[in-house]
C-alpha cells in the first residue's frame, strides 16, 4: 500500500485537501448551507401535509381535485412555496452572525425584504367583474427563486458590513435616543442596497426582458448544467467521497452546489404530481441514492463487517457504529474505522457511491426506480429514507440494492485491513506479555 500512501501525500492531493479545508471554514459557503438547514423545518412540516394527501390519494380515497385534498396541499404551498423567503432571511442572518456583525436580526429582515422588492413585483390584474387587483406574483418565491435567495443576503450583508466599518451612515445628535440612532444608522445601506438590486432588476427587464431572477438562474445555469449531468453528478460523488478520506466533510462542504438544483428538482415534480402528471427523472436525484444505506460511504454494511472481524478495534467500531447507520450517520464509522488517511478503506468508501448510482441509473432508465416530489431533509432509517421522497413501491427495493453492493466492495479490503490490525494487535499483546515477564 506504499503507492497508495504516496499518492495521498502527491501534490495534487496536497492542494485538494486545502482546497477542501478552505471552503469547509469559508464563511459564506457556511452561511448557505445554514440557511438551508434552517428551512428544514419549514419544508418538513410542509412535506408532512404532501405525504398524507399523496397516500389518501393512493389508496382512492381522495382525488386531486376534491376540496380535502386542496387542503391538505394547501400547507405546502404555502412552505415549498414562500422557500425562498425563508432561505433570503436566513442567510442573511447567518452570514451577519458569521461575520461578527451587530444587528443580525435586522440584516436577516432587510435582506428577505430586498428578495421581496426583486422576486415579488406588484401587479395589476383585471378580475371578472371588470373591477381590477393589486397581487405579488410568486413565480420566484418558491424554489425557482433559490439562487437569487442565496445572492442578494451575501452580496447586501457585505454592502452592510462595508458601510458599518466604514462609518457610512446617519450620523444623529448626542441627545437623539439610542435606538433612534440606531435605525438611521442603517437607512443609508438599506438605501444602497434597494437602488442596487431594484436598478438591476428593472436594468434586466429593459434589456432582456426578464426579472432579475430568472437572469440570475440563467447565468448560472451555465456553469451548473454540466455538474448536474449525469458524468458531473459522478464527479461530484468521487469528490464528495475523496474529501471525507482527508477528514473533510465532503456533503457539507458540497451542500451549497447541491442544495439549490436539488430543491428545485423536487419543487418542479412537486408541482408536476399536484397536477395529476408523473415526476420526472434528473440526474440529480443520483443524489440521494448515493448514500442511502448507512449515510456517506453507505457504511452500514461496513459496520457489519467490523462486527463480524476478528481485531477488537474493528469489532468495537462495528458495535458502536451500527445503530447510528441504520439510521445514515456515518460519522461513528467513518471515524472510527478509520476511512480518514486509510488507503485500503479509503478505496471502498469512494468506489462503491458511484457503482450504486450506476446501478440506479440504469433502473431508473428502464421506469423501475421511480423519481421524488418530496424533499425530505432529515435523517430516515435506511430504506425509508429512499422510500417516503416518491413513495413508491419501487423504491423500497433502493436500500437493499445498495446494501448488496457496498457489502460486496467493502468485503475484500476488510479482510486486508482485519488481518493487519489483528497482527498489530498481536504484536502489542506480545510486548506488553515481555514487559510484564520482565517485570
Amino acid at each position: 500500500m506504499s503507492k497508495l500512501d504516496n499518492l495521498y501525500q502527491s501534490p495534487v492531493m496536497v492542494k485538494l485537501q486545502e482546497w477542501g479545508g478552505k471552503l469547509q471554514s469559508n464563511r459564506a459557503l457556511a452561511a448557505i448551507s445554514g440557511g438551508m438547514m434552517a428551512a428544514m423545518a419549514v419544508i418538513l412540516a410542509g412535506a408532512i401535509f404532501t405525504i398524507v394527501a399523496t397516500l389518501l390519494n393512493l389508496a382512492g380515497v381522495l382525488q386531486t381535485t376534491d376540496a380535502a385534498y386542496v387542503w391538505l396541499t394547501t400547507p405546502y404551498n404555502m412552505t415549498m412555496g414562500i422557500l425562498g423567503v425563508v432561505v433570503a432571511f436566513a442567510v442573511g442572518y447567518i452570514y451577519s452572525k458569521n461575520l461578527e456583525m451587530e444587528g443580525a436580526l435586522a440584516n436577516g429582515i432587510v435582506t428577505m425584504i430586498l428578495f421581496l422588492i426583486v422576486c415579488a413585483p406588484v401587479q395589476s390584474v383585471t378580475l371578472e367583474d371588470g373591477s381590477t387587483m393589486s397581487v405579488l406574483a410568486t413565480t420566484y418565491l418558491g424554489g425557482t427563486g433559490l439562487f437569487t435567495a442565496l445572492i442578494i443576503p451575501l452580496v447586501s450583508v457585505k454592502i452592510i458590513d462595508f458601510c458599518q466599518k466604514h462609518h457610512v451612515s446617519l450620523r444623529m445628535p448626542d441627545a437623539v435616543p439610542q435606538f433612534l440612532a440606531d435605525a438611521f444608522a442603517t437607512l443609508v445601506p438599506l438605501v444602497i442596497c434597494i437602488l442596487l438590486w431594484h436598478g438591476l432588476n428593472t436594468l434586466a427587464q429593459m434589456t432582456i426582458g426578464v426579472v432579475l431572477p430568472g437572469a440570475i438562474a440563467g447565468l448560472l445555469s451555465i456553469p451548473l448544467t454540466p455538474l448536474m449531468s449525469l458524468p458531473g453528478m459522478f464527479v461530484l460523488a468521487f469528490v464528495c467521497q475523496l474529501l471525507w478520506s482527508f477528514g473533510i466533510h465532503g456533503a457539507m462542504v458540497l451542500s451549497p452546489v447541491i442544495m439549490a438544483p436539488m430543491i428545485q428538482f423536487y419543487s418542479t415534480n412537486a408541482e408536476l404530481v399536484a397536477s395529476g402528471q408523473p415526476a420526472v427523472f434528473a440526474p440529480i436525484a443520483l443524489y440521494g441514492v448515493m448514500s442511502c444505506c448507512g449515510g456517506s460511504g453507505n457504511v452500514l454494511p461496513l459496520a457489519i463487517h467490523c462486527m463480524r472481524a476478528k481485531s477488537e478495534q474493528l469489532k468495537a467500531v462495528g458495535k458502536a457504529g451500527i445503530v447510528p447507520a441504520i439510521f445514515n450517520i456515518s460519522e461513528p464509522m467513518a471515524f472510527g474505522t478509520p476511512i480518514i488517511y486509510n488507503p485500503i478503506m479509503a478505496i471502498p468508501f469512494i468506489l462503491n457511491p458511484m457503482i450504486i448510482m450506476l446501478f440506479a441509473c440504469i433502473l431508473y432508465a428502464v421506469d423501475f426506480f421511480q423519481p421524488g416530489y418530496i424533499l425530505i431533509m432529515t435523517q430516515l432509517p435506511v430504506i425509508m429514507q429512499s422510500f417516503m421522497p416518491s413513495l413508491a413501491w419501487q423504491n423500497l427495493f433502493v436500500a437493499p440494492l445498495a446494501f448488496v453492493i457496498a457489502y460486496l466492495v467493502y468485503l475484500p479490503f476488510v479482510k486486508v485491513y482485519d488481518r493487519q490490525l489483528c497482527e498489530k494487535e498481536a504484536a502489542e499483546k506480545a510486548v506488553e506479555t515481555d514487559a510484564a515477564i520482565e517485570a
